[in-house]
């Protein structure tokens, strides 16, 4: 059942970098690039144990979450708390000098 789970997060996120008009368009090539060699990495040493123990799947799931998920957490939170819009921070300015 872990392989399968395994699998699955390799497959969508893949397919979530590829997409340009959602995660794929929103990060950073370096980000992207980051992604990219979890997601290879982690697909090699699967195909390389086949006969991997539930325990060492979760921890190669483990792994792969510990470099996607700062990336897509840090686009969550930039996307809540960005700039303000043009103009609403010039009031701001000028209160701070009193």
């Amino acid at each position: 059942m872990i392989h399968t789970t395994l699998s699955t997060t390799l497959i969508s996120t893949s397919l979530q970098v590829g997409d340009k008009e959602k995660l794929g368009g929103k990060i950073s090539d370096d980000e992207k690039k980051t992604i990219e060699e979890a997601v290879d990495k982690t697909i090699s040493w699967l195909d390389s144990n086949k006969d991997a123990s539930p325990e060492d799947l979760k921890e190669r799931k483990k792994d792969l979450e510990s470099k996607v998920q700062p990336i897509i957490a840090k686009l969550y939170a930039g996307g809540a708390g960005g700039p303000p819009p043009d103009g609403e921070d010039a009031g701001q300015d000028e209160k701070d000098e009193l």
